[in-house]
């Protein structure tokens, strides 16, 4: 619900309050980059207060970036403050959250859960959108984004009950599941910065950079991909490893493509945003359930996902900085949407060689 409700709106929101297109890409692109650089900090951190800790740490400063960022309006110290505490929230959160999916989950039954946390996601995409956009068009910016940082907040409750699950302080990645995690969350990230990121800002435009339209779309493609969340990975599970590889990677080409062929008009976009839901839950599953599977197998989970982490923020701040190159230049949309392309093309490859290996049986 946070990210719904309040995540998806984060960068039209900056698009309304003054930013210039391309500055709102670069803004992206230094929260990747900062990511970076604080994760050099998180390893020691996560080593003296635990996995668990590290979650809730990250959740708790994240709500706090949410109320930030209401107080934004282009260029200044708002700014510059919301960029840190995200990148400072985000780095310890998802960073550990993979950490703890990875070595937590069951490898055999590791698609279905994947898949069933894509569903539960989509389930809030049919309702945060358009509470997020409501909020935002009556109530304003600083009542939506607190109702997002409340939501954050809240998510922390369950993880109370959980274990500290601490981690080994002198485990080291091999080479192979170094490569591995950087690679493949790399390529994420270019994709991410095409079908999340870039498309976001531009479906706002093309909805005519409505918070209650944008809101809504979001929401009618969120019953779409619900149903298909619990669905795709059950063929992983099955043991058709290679099938679903190759259905995950065409259904995110399948999306980008969309996406570049629907971002001009108003009803094409809606159906590219629905094809978007659709399409995603598989590629997910497909990617996200060997690199949790390789993860559990490696030396430690962790710094696996420190590797992945790092790799994410690199693709991801690598498009988006394309993507303001490109604006500024005055190209159209098309090129900054293509980028996710690569990014799939190099997915399949990467795992496509790990096909047959035990990490992902």
């Amino acid at each position: 619900m946070a990210s719904n409700a309040g995540g998806v709106f984060v960068y039209i929101y900056l698009l309304k309050a003054g930013l210039a297109l391309p500055l709102v890409f670069l803004t992206i692109g230094c929260l990747m980059v900062l990511r970076i650089v604080i994760r050099f900090c998180v390893v020691p951190v996560i080593k003296r207060i635990g996995l668990r800790n590290g979650v809730i740490l990250g959740t708790l400063v994240e709500g706090v970036s949410y109320l930030m960022l209401a107080h934004v309006h282009g260029l200044g110290v708002w700014l510059v403050g919301y960029i840190s505490v995200a990148s400072l929230g985000t780095a310890f959160y998802w960073t550990c959250f993979h950490a703890i999916v990875a070595r937590q989950g069951d490898v055999e039954k590791r698609g279905a859960q994947v898949s069933a946390r894509e569903a539960i996601f989509a389930v809030t995409a049919t309702i945060g959108p358009l509470f997020g956009g409501l909020v935002l068009t009556f109530a304003g910016p600083f009542w939506a984004f607190a109702c997002a940082g409340v939501f954050s907040m809240f998510s922390t409750l369950p993880w109370l009950g959980s274990e500290r699950l601490s981690v080994e302080p002198e485990a080291q990645l091999d080479a192979h599941s170094r490569y591995y995690a950087s690679g493949l969350a790399f390529s994420d990230g270019l994709v991410a910065a095409s079908v999340n990121f870039t498309w976001r800002i531009f479906l706002f435009q093309t909805l005519g950079e409505s918070f209650e339209n944008f809101g809504g779309a979001m929401a009618v493609a969120g019953l779409c991909g619900a149903f298909m969340g619990l669905v795709a990975g059950r063929l992983f599970d099955l043991g058709h490893h290679k099938r679903s590889l190759q259905m995950g990677a065409l259904a995110g080409a399948c999306v980008v493509i969309a996406q570049v062929l629907g971002y001009h008009m108003v009803w094409s976009a809606i159906l590219a945003t629905i094809i978007s839901a659709i399409g995603l839950p598989l590629y997910m599953s497909a990617l996200m359930s060997p690199f949790y599977n390789l993860a559990k197998a490696s030396a430690c989970s962790f710094r696996f996902s420190v590797a992945g982490e790092n790799g994410f923020d690199s693709g991801a701040g690598l498009g988006c900085a394309a993507a303001a190159l490109f604006t500024w230049l005055g190209l159209p949309a098309t090129w900054p949407l293509l980028i996710g392309l690569i990014g799939c093309a190099s997915i399949y490859i990467l795992l496509l060689r790990l096909s047959t290996s035990k990490a992902m049986v």
